[in-house]
């Protein structure tokens, strides 16, 4: 570690294969704006999904990313979501041994469960050898990644990217619906009746909703074409302009019984200026205590009733709320803001262990 800071190296899960040019804009833009203000004191970005594609096999990456690492010579290496990945244990193995001196933070921004979307080879690998985990929610989910983990598990929720979420002006846009909910439906496409956990409140949600609302009510997302509030699916830089179209927007979380767990959409919603009605996970009382325009609701029935009440305000009222919950979802839930407190975590795991 250097006098004015930690040397950073920041493995981005960017899967170019199944996205062509996406980038982990976020957390690129947070640790970048770290080392311009010198909390760290270099900064080394390897898109290692982006660098595997490069090699046909994964002995040959992992003798390249071990070189990179090597070369750098990080104090904190920040890896995240292995997910789908053919790293192997060995090559975990082989930094801690060779390079005892880094610290290794996994970072873990999916949710998982037991049963449908459990954790996978890579990842079990990575945890085994993680100095510090970094998960999205806590709860049953610090539960299944803490089994193969010695280390402490942190939180470090989802955020959002200014640059990208929060560039139009919603005092501006025209209001075409009164809500729009944007998610995909969530059950397998052949075993109609299995739903990753949340799907199915999620598709009552999405009836109830078209039901009670019609033609006021857009769905965005696939799996919905049964409904009429369907709109298909909707690119997902296109959020922000599909939200300003409404008055509300609601959304029912995927693995709502994860405490302290949101998805990104949450964060992108309120920054989009608009109100939204959501589900209650354990935590909200504390993460969300003075958050305006948010709503969370603990049964689809409150969720309904929620956007009912909602509607029947004026619409200067809820753009109000919508641009205070603006101003308290930047300085809370932006990427810059969320990723700071991520380093800190890393910063600080890192000290304890030179320390010792």
């Amino acid at each position: 570690m250097t006098a004015t800071g930690i040397r950073l190296m920041y493995w981005p899960n960017e899967p170019a294969h199944l996205y062509p040019g996406f980038s982990q804009a976020g957390g690129r833009a947070a640790f970048q704006s770290l080392c311009n203000d010198g909390t760290i004191a270099v900064l080394d970005i390897y898109s290692y999904r982006v660098e595997r594609a490069r090699f046909p096999s994964a002995v040959e990456f992992e003798r390249s990313a071990i070189e990179a690492i090597r070369t750098f010579d990080p104090d904190v290496l920040f890896v995240q979501h292995v997910w789908g990945t053919d790293v192997s244990e060995d090559f975990w193995r082989c930094l801690r041994q060779e390079m005892p001196g880094i610290t290794l933070v996994f970072h873990e921004a999916d949710p998982f469960d037991r049963r449908v979307k459990r954790i996978d080879t890579a990842t079990i690998a990575i945890l085994r050898h993680a100095h510090l985990v970094l998960a999205c929610g806590l709860g049953t989910l610090a539960d299944i990644l803490g089994e193969y983990s010695d280390g402490p598990i942190g939180y470090l929720p989802h955020c959002f990217v200014k640059s990208r979420f929060a560039v139009l002006n919603p005092a501006r846009a025209e209001k075409k619906h009164d809500i729009v909910m944007i998610g995909n439906r969530g059950n397998r496409k052949k075993l109609k009746w299995l739903y990753v956990p949340g799907g199915k409140r999620r598709a009552q949600l999405a009836e109830r909703l078209s039901e009670t609302f019609g033609t006021r009510f857009a769905l965005y997302g696939m799996g919905w074409s049964k409904l009429t509030a369907a709109r298909g699916s909707l690119p997902f830089f296109e959020q922000e302009q599909a939200i300003q179209s409404a008055r509300i927007t609601a959304n029912w979380d995927h693995f709502d019984k994860i405490d302290y767990y949101y998805s990104d959409r949450l964060p992108i919603s309120l920054a989009a200026g608009v109100p939204h009605v959501t589900t209650h996970h354990v935590g909200y009382d504390h993460v969300f205590a003075d958050c305006p325009g948010l709503y969370s609701c603990k049964t689809i029935d409150e969720a309904v009733e929620t956007c009912r009440w909602l509607l029947s305000r004026s619409d200067k009222d809820l753009l109000e709320e919508g641009l205070a919950a603006k101003t308290w979802v930047f300085a809370n839930m932006e990427a810059d803001v969320v990723f700071r407190r991520g380093f800190e975590q890393a910063a600080a795991a890192h000290r304890a262990r030179t320390s010792s």
